[in-house]
């Protein structure tokens, strides 16, 4: 008989944290295994054949084998296994995603005009009281001579943390340099289900033992603008640009109707020098994951 592993009746249920122990017994001689330490070859035999999970619609769900506890009876002939599952995955590759959508602060000069007003009783406008064609920056905010104030607003800035269990070796010194060199890059093909340029990495933690190696990584993310979500500042449309590329408005300086007025007069989308985009799911140059 080939040697193998075969569920016993029973096993004890906990609903509250939902966990499952199932128990198996080795069926066959253990000789048909590789020669050597048969405890050994019991144990990796076990850990191949019992599945890493299984669905336990009684306990809602898919549950993970945490561990096994294998049980020699007689040496080379019987042994038993007691395994533990729960909804906790602990396998390599399992990972946790955090996502936090407080929005983020973005100062804004230039907005749409709606309308303005002027003085009723002389001055600019007297002859239209309360003209609404007197006043007319071109949509710019808190213009004060000179200087144009503008105003903090809130914008979508979701952050989201990683929690990943990585094959044991993987968090080297090598893959920790490269991986550092990414903080403060945008990505350049799609990540985590987002676009090219919308994923910023911020900085991540890391920790590996003898047994096990995990991550944590963090990402910010800005979404892209396209000529349908129709941004239109102070007049213009901004027909694109890319999540983490800043906007940057261009200004002119006139004189209408005696008074001094600042007008829009065009918008520059800019990247930062030196931040251009970097592939985050290249094996050798990137996380090596994440598309």
């Amino acid at each position: 008989m080939a040697f193998r592993w075969k569920e016993q009746p029973g096993g004890n249920v906990q609903f509250d944290p939902p966990m499952k122990t199932r128990r198996f017994k080795a069926l066959g001689a253990p000789s048909s295994l590789p020669a050597g330490d048969f405890f050994s070859a019991v144990a990796q035999s076990a850990l191949s054949s019992i599945e890493p999970y299984y669905f336990e619609p009684a306990l809602g769900g898919i549950l993970y084998r945490q561990d096994i506890r294998l049980q020699e009876n007689y040496y080379a002939k019987e042994y038993e296994a007691v395994v533990p599952y729960t909804t906790r995955k602990r396998e390599t590759g399992a990972y946790q995603i955090n996502v936090d959508q407080t929005g983020g602060i973005v100062h804004v000069t230039a907005g749409t005009r709606i309308s303005g007003w002027g003085p009723t009783g002389g001055g600019v406008g007297a002859d239209e009281p309360n003209s609404d064609e007197k006043v007319d920056n071109g949509g710019l905010i808190g213009v004060d001579g000179d200087e144009i104030h503008g105003t903090d607003i809130e914008v979508e800035e979701t952050k989201i943390t990683v929690m990943f269990r990585h094959p044991g070796g993987i968090l080297n010194p090598a893959y920790i340099k490269r991986v550092g060199r990414l903080t403060g890059y945008v990505n350049s093909d799609p990540f985590l289900t987002y676009e090219p340029g919308e994923v910023k990495y911020v900085g991540g933690n890391f920790g590996e033992s003898n047994t096990e190696a995990t991550a944590q990584y963090s990402y910010a993310i800005s979404p892209n603008i396209k000529a349908d979500d129709g941004l239109v500042i102070g007049g213009i449309s901004v027909e694109e640009k890319a999540g983490w590329d800043l906007i940057s408005p261009v200004y002119s300086r006139d004189v209408e109707n005696g008074r001094s007025v600042r007008k829009l007069l065009y918008i520059e989308v800019i990247r930062p020098a030196g931040r251009e985009w970097k592939s985050f799911t290249n094996a050798t140059t990137g996380f090596g994951w994440g598309s």
